[in-house]
């Protein structure tokens, strides 16, 4: 796995504590021509690993609406209304992943992962 990104700022990391378990978040994106999955552990850390891993949730789609998920330009929501993204996973886990995007706000967009995505 190669480490992506980590939550810096400790006036973010205060919120984020709480969702961040001692077992990594494991979320694998699979878009039209490849596929990738992300673990966020207990301190932040993001990695990014090609190999598909069995993740708690599974981003389905065109890759351009889930890098602009990822950014926070557009919600998971209006994704799946439009049906141009699909979700398999726990509730749970998506929950989590959702509170973390908001909470970070830009974390994805400021990662090494904003220039490497798909």
């Amino acid at each position: 796995m190669e480490k992506m990104g980590l939550i810096e700022r400790e006036d973010k990391a205060l919120f984020l504590k709480p969702l961040l378990s001692t077992t990594a978040l494991l979320i694998t994106f699979q878009g039209e021509k490849e596929a990738f999955t992300l673990a966020i552990n207990e301190k932040g850390e993001m990695e990014k690993s090609s190999l598909a891993e069995k993740a708690h949730l599974t981003f389905f789609g065109e890759q351009s609406e889930i890098i602009d998920l990822l950014h926070g330009d557009i919600s998971l929501q209006h994704l799946v209304q439009r049906g141009t993204v699909q979700v398999k996973g726990s509730f749970r886990a998506l929950l989590k992943l959702e509170a973390i995007l908001w909470l970070t706000d830009g974390f994805f967009k400021n990662s090494d992962l904003y220039s490497e995505t798909f």
